[in-house]
């Protein structure tokens, strides 16, 4: 009989499956079993991927089944799912799905709805006095008069369905705005924005304490002044743990998360920007700090003792980063112990096939 525990990811199509998957091989004892609602993706060719199913997703009660006869046939033991979707269908069906595997902690609905939500997260914020900028839900004409009124300049609109920092517009000046948003034709969500830089925190919780957790800062632009950092630094700030502890207990959280936060310069303070309820495209990075977050939130699931909880002050590159730095300075491949422990090129190298399908895919789309 083997003794390895057998692992479910429900949603490997998911952006941020790959990187789960990753983290967990580090660990011997699991053997991965994917579904996924592509018939091909990256999680389908890693190495760790020691079964992958196809099923054409169709109503919540099929899925369901599809998930309960998975779990038997395959003795699973523990269920992780990884985007935001498939964490709202576990939230919802945790009672009849824990009755045959165990599944990751999660948080409450109510919560879940709140972090994942622009909108419901500012009106949370200010309700409970939680530092964050001035936020405005604009769904009229008479909205953005009244916005126009008392906002400070510049502004940040921010979609509500995009990742990445995708889609996020900066306007300067109120003659700038009316001139682009001369109509209110959909609902916008408007913020101040905040002179400062950026700052995140990846937490590990259960019923509101943080367990484990790690802070990042930035050190390395993607594409856009918004888009995730391709490059960053492990620190400690006692100020941005103290923000993210009182987040996280009042919304009683479970689970993971990771909480985008900002530096106000003015303010000489930090304010949450937004909370990303789910896994993140920088786990592997907190896993080389010494924090493996898919593994540990496994052992929290299974109720084991989080031994683990210190990451190191460790710089990390992902590989996009990688790419940039080296046509900015050509010599920067000839740093090969960093490479090797501090950027995603050890990854790559010891499970290639991912990446060079997302490549394969990336090209078909240019072309």
């Amino acid at each position: 009989m083997s003794t390895k525990l057998h692992v479910l990811v429900p949603d490997g199509d998911s952006t941020w499956a790959l990187s789960v998957i990753q983290c967990l091989s580090h660990v011997e004892r699991y053997k991965l079993f994917v579904l996924s609602n592509k018939k091909r993706t990256a999680t389908k060719y890693s190495k760790y991927t020691s079964y992958y199913k196809y099923y054409e997703r169709t109503t919540e009660a099929n899925w369901l089944e599809i998930i309960k006869n998975e779990i038997q046939a395959n003795n699973i033991s523990i269920v992780v799912p990884i985007a935001e979707s498939e964490l709202y269908f576990f939230i919802k069906h945790k009672e009849t799905i824990s009755q045959f595997s165990k599944i990751i902690p999660l948080p409450e609905l109510t919560n879940f709805e709140i972090a994942k939500e622009k909108r419901l997260l500012s009106e949370f914020a200010q309700t409970n006095e939680i530092r964050h900028p001035r936020s405005f839900n604009i769904t009229s004409e008479s909205d953005k008069q009244a916005m126009l009124s008392t906002i400070n300049f510049p502004i940040l609109i921010k979609p509500k369905d995009q990742k990445g920092g995708d889609g996020i517009i900066k306007i300067t000046t109120k003659a700038d705005f009316e001139k682009q948003i001369p109509n209110i034709s959909q609902p916008l969500f408007i913020q101040e924005y905040i002179e400062g830089y950026d700052i995140d925190c990846s937490v590990l919780c259960r019923n509101g304490k943080i367990i484990t957790y790690t802070i990042q800062q930035g050190t390395l632009q993607g594409h856009s002044p918004f888009a995730p950092q391709l490059g960053f630094d492990f620190v400690d700030n006692d100020k941005v743990f103290e923000l993210v502890r009182e987040v996280m207990l009042k919304l009683d959280w479970s689970g993971v998360a990771h909480l985008d936060m900002r530096y106000d310069k003015k303010a000489n303070d930090y304010k949450l920007i937004e909370i990303n309820p789910r896994f993140w495209g920088s786990i592997e990075a907190s896993r080389v700090a010494g924090i493996n977050f898919p593994d540990l939130v496994i052992q929290l699931a299974h109720g084991q003792p989080v031994l683990n909880t210190g990451y190191e002050h460790t710089s990390y590159m992902r590989l996009k980063g990688v790419f940039s730095s080296i046509k900015r300075r050509p010599a920067f491949i000839l740093k090969r112990s960093y490479l090797m422990n501090n950027t995603e090129v050890k990854t790559f190298l010891n499970d290639p096939l991912p990446t060079l399908y997302k490549f394969r895919e990336w090209l078909g789309r240019q072309f």
